[in-house]
């Protein structure tokens, strides 16, 4: 189940020149647009931010409490597709519902063309489970082909 919407004018079908951004609804919103910066001197003008709405597998992923689920995250992500609409790009937004983000990420940036991935990573895990698990940065930048910018926040 996928919602798409624009700002800042028509964008095509994922341009060459496309950048992917998956968007946490974790992270503040004055963290988002620190770590965008960098982002800014990028050539590129086609922005897509993706936010992936984890489901239980019990869960059915086409129901209407999924339409508010929608709703509730395209709100969240406005505020920051405005902000880089108003430094001149043009900004998609992608929500989609998947049992596992990073599952969803992969397989958004494979099946379209983006000539990159940017990505924000928390700090790192310490301790013991570090060593047994991955971030869903960590799986993504390994199971992609484009390449992928992470920024730490």
């Amino acid at each position: 189940m996928k919602n798409e919407g624009g700002l800042g004018g028509p964008v095509e079908e994922s341009a060459p020149d496309s950048v992917l951004m998956p968007f946490s609804g974790d992270i503040a919103y004055s963290d988002m647009v620190a770590a965008m910066l960098p982002l800014l001197k990028l050539q590129t003008k086609s922005l897509t931010l993706f936010h992936v709405i984890e489901t239980p597998i019990s869960a059915p992923l086409d129901t209407s409490e999924m339409k508010d689920l929608f709703a509730a995250a395209e709100i969240r992500i406005k505020p920051l597709a405005d902000w880089l609409a108003k430094q001149g790009y043009r900004v998609q937004i992608k929500i989609a519902a998947a049992r596992h983000v990073k599952d969803a990420i992969v397989e958004e940036a494979q099946s379209s063309r983006y000539s990159m991935l940017f990505m924000m990573k928390r700090r790192k895990r310490r301790g013991l489970r570090s060593r047994f698990t991955r971030s869903v940065t960590e799986e993504v930048i390994r199971r992609v082909k484009c390449p992928v910018v992470t920024v730490l926040v």
